[in-house]
């Protein structure tokens, strides 16, 4: 008889206490280092530290390859200032990333992964640190772009300068885009290329456009959008073919041109984050790397293999994780309040 037929006649528990006992037995290489090999062969190694490809071996450690550079003189292995340095237990943190195609809750993937919730919380920003270049595509055609108003959200937050809320309703929301409120400029075109950009606190302006999605829009793409003016005013400097809609009057031109797709990207992000009880706007950048990777790999065959590769090909994720409080802080001057 056949092993398959074998294998086919075992009921799915089965099978997984004979894969656990072949996996206790001969032991499994990690899954990181699978895909780092991949990676090499694809991508010429350079130094985390100087990006210097002027390296050599340096042995290996806990069976990871070392490298040393010749130029800065530092050493360092594939893992070095990714999401996954300084990771003690890299089985848990591997059932992590599986866990996150899902978009758990901190507290569950603490309790499922018998971890501590600090601990569970630092993994998902580390992870979320490390995908900050998913977010955004050169967008082709016809492109639909929106400006969102989130509230702020200073959830967690020790240092309040006014009494903290007991409830939702205690909050006083003023009507329309104001301070109180951060604003978001979401991109989309019709092959799934898509951005999820913070712009700024209060109302949007020509500048906070340009600096989100200012950059992954060419002079052959149309624009639709609402008729915001600040939208307006950078499609027409930028020298865009524009196309403006007033959702209360009008909601497509020759049968191709509406704002459509970006609406829904809308709703869909809204039905995604309840599950988090709501989000600091300290994280809402983080946040949004990772809707829009979930977005882009619906329909990938293996999208942990996906996330794992965007993850280790970034070596600043360390400092992107630790410069988190430093960004938020900068929201807070001033200037930055002007609508």
């Amino acid at each position: 008889m056949e092993i398959t037929d074998i294998l086919n006649g075992l009921s799915f528990e089965d099978r997984e206490c004979l894969y656990n006992q072949l996996n206790n037995e001969f032991g499994r290489e990690s899954l990181g280092i699978n895909i780092i090999s991949e990676i090499n062969t694809d991508k010429k190694i350079t130094c985390p530290h100087c990006e210097s490809s002027n390296i050599y071996g340096h042995g290996t450690y806990k069976g990871r390859k070392r490298y040393k550079c010749q130029e800065c003189n530092k050493t360092f292995n594939d893992y070095t200032g990714t999401a996954i340095s300084g990771i003690h237990d890299i089985e848990k943190f591997e059932k992590f990333i599986k866990m996150s195609v899902e978009s758990p809750t901190i507290r569950k993937v603490a309790s499922t992964l018998k971890i501590n919730i600090k601990t569970s919380f630092d993994w998902r920003h580390k992870l979320l640190s490390s995908i900050s270049k998913t977010n955004g595509d050169r967008f082709n055609g016809i492109v639909e772009c929106d400006d969102k108003q989130l509230d702020i959200n200073e959830k967690g937050r020790r240092n309040l300068k006014r009494k903290a809320y007991k409830r939702p309703s205690d909050r006083k929301k003023k009507r329309g885009v104001s301070n109180d409120k951060v604003s978001i400029m979401v991109a989309t075109d019709r092959e799934n290329n898509l951005t999820m950009k913070f712009a700024k606190i209060g109302r949007i302006d020509e500048n906070s456009v340009n600096n989100t999605i200012g950059g992954f829009i060419e002079l052959e793409n149309v624009l639709c959008s609402d008729s915001h003016p600040s939208i307006k005013l950078w499609a027409k400097n930028k020298g865009l073919e524009h196309h403006t809609f007033i959702a209360s009057k009008q909601h497509i031109k020759d049968k191709c041109y509406h704002v459509q797709h970006v609406n829904s990207l809308d709703n869909l992000y809204e039905r995604w984050v309840k599950r988090f009880y709501g989000v600091s706007t300290k994280y809402l950048p983080q946040y949004l790397n990772w809707f829009v990777l979930m977005r882009k790999m619906k329909d990938s065959l293996n999208p942990v293999k996906d996330i794992i590769k965007a993850l280790l090909n970034e070596h600043n994720t360390i400092s992107i994780f630790k410069e988190i409080e430093n960004n938020y802080l900068k929201l807070n001057i001033p200037q930055f309040y002007k609508t």
